[in-house]
């Protein structure tokens, strides 16, 4: 007999036996519906579901969603991609004049003059200087954002109306810029930064409690309650960031003595590449949206998948690349690339495979570091700190009304990962934080540091 393999016998023996013998649902705290949480707790080096509840159930994953675009994305693109956006100018040059137009060509790069990536910002200061070099003074026709490369900019299906005027509400189109919001003051209307074309429609003045509102599509806010009195200051989503692009790049232009005329000319035959702005490598911009989660860059990585195409093209490529890795999709439908759809709907062994599967050789390191880090990282930062599982545990979270979702790994000492992780919980009349807390015991209980010597 081969006594060497006792340690490992034992420890199937012990999963198998807790798993088996256990009836009790995991999670204790009052208010979790039994029946819309599903928890999977897959134990890697042995093959073994520590944890298996509900698995099959179709539910609502809010932000874990992230976790599968950026894992659809790895399977079709290098790492070290990036988006690229040329800038032309069309018509000639004649005593220091461009007669013809310049003309943005867009592909959905949601990161130009983002926040979160201050060293790719000064986008129109790279196209004054530009015209500059080439000895340019005035444009006699117009600055042009030109979206025609990238269809279907229309918001995703399940997106709710009441999240469509904040920042997070964003839409992804062919002209993305400064994150596709903006500081709105009120009454002063000022905008940071300046938002061409917004109007405003004054409701019951008397009113208290101050409501914003504005429809998809719409560049009317639509404003309820005592202004005057209260005040407002917040951050909504612009509606056509194409325009606060342009004026942008009109103002900067004129700030280096460059005049833009605004002629309407006939097309020009002439065309000259002036520059061409490269975004932050996929790489960078998947962590930054995993860590923060970020659906305008979640949105713009889904997109990424099929350039050019639709949004029903990524999809059709994402449900195509699940299929040939022999995952199942039963249960699942995936509308978009976030997760702020409510039509969206995953199955925790559809993530557990998807994770099993992203440990291949070809993606784990680039997939693996993409998940923030408990009680270091974004969205993870305060759980499970200060107990032993910190910094073990990297999970994508996921919250809206009525949904909380956390999925990940469980790394070893060395960092290599032993465990894959998956909470979805739908209708919980708990609080989040009950619930939240729960989850950390459970962990904690399970994963204890004799557990995970080998």
């Amino acid at each position: 007999m081969n006594y060497k393999n006792l340690p490992r016998v034992f420890t199937i023996l012990f999963v198998c036996l807790t798993y088996f013998t256990s009836q009790a649902f995991p999670l204790k705290v009052k208010g979790v519906d039994t029946t819309r949480t599903a928890i999977l707790i897959h134990d890697l080096r042995f093959g073994v579901d520590i944890i298996a509840e509900n698995i099959d159930k179709s539910l609502i994953p809010a932000s874990v969603m992230k976790s599968v675009t950026v894992a659809s994305l790895l399977n079709l693109a290098d790492s070290q991609e990036r988006f690229s956006t040329p800038v032309v100018i069309e018509g000639a040059i004649r005593d220091s004049i461009l007669r013809g137009d310049l003309i943005v060509n867009t592909c959905g790069d949601p990161t130009i003059e983002s926040q979160f990536f201050p060293e790719t910002q000064g986008f129109a200061d790279s196209i004054a200087i530009a015209l500059k070099r080439l000895g340019i003074k005035a444009i006699e026709g117009n600055v042009i954002i030109d979206q025609s490369n990238f269809p279907d900019a229309t918001t995703p299906p399940g997106w709710m109306d009441e999240d469509i005027p904040w920042y997070y509400g964003a839409r992804l189109q062919g002209a993305n810029f400064r994150d596709n919001r903006f500081r709105l003051r009120l009454p002063s209307k000022e905008t940071t930064p300046y938002v061409p074309d917004l109007k405003y429609s004054f409701t019951k003045p008397t009113q208290r409690n101050v409501k914003i509102d504005r429809k998809d599509g719409s560049e009317t806010f639509l404003v309820t309650g005592n202004i005057r009195r209260r005040g407002l200051s917040d951050t909504f989503s612009t509606p056509y960031p194409w325009k606060v692009m342009q004026h942008e790049i009109t103002t900067t232009l004129s700030e280096y003595g460059i005049n833009v005329e605004g002629k309407n000319l006939e097309h020009a035959t002439q065309s000259q590449l002036i520059y061409t702005h490269y975004s932050p490598t996929f790489a960078n911009i998947m962590q930054s949206l995993m860590f923060r989660s970020d659906n305008l860059m979640a949105e713009g990585m889904l997109r990424a998948i099929t350039p050019g195409g639709t949004r029903a093209d990524a999809l059709n490529e994402v449900n195509a690349i699940w299929a040939l890795a022999g995952i199942s999709a039963h249960g699942v439908n995936i509308v978009d690339g976030s997760g702020l759809s409510r039509d969206n709907r995953l199955t925790a062994r559809f993530l557990g495979e998807i994770y099993k599967y992203m440990l291949l050789d070809d993606f784990s390191n680039d997939y693996t570091i993409l998940f923030p880090k408990a009680g270091y990282d974004g969205t993870m930062q305060n759980f499970l700190l200060d107990t032993p599982l910190e910094g073990r545990v990297a999970m994508k979270t996921g919250s809206m009304k009525g949904v909380q979702s956390y999925a990940g790994y469980l790394f070893d000492d060395e960092g290599n990962p032993t465990h894959i992780l998956v909470f979805l919980a739908n209708g919980f009349r708990c609080s989040r934080a009950a619930l939240k807390n729960d989850i950390q015991r459970l962990l904690l209980e399970k994963f204890n540091v004799s557990l995970q010597e080998n």
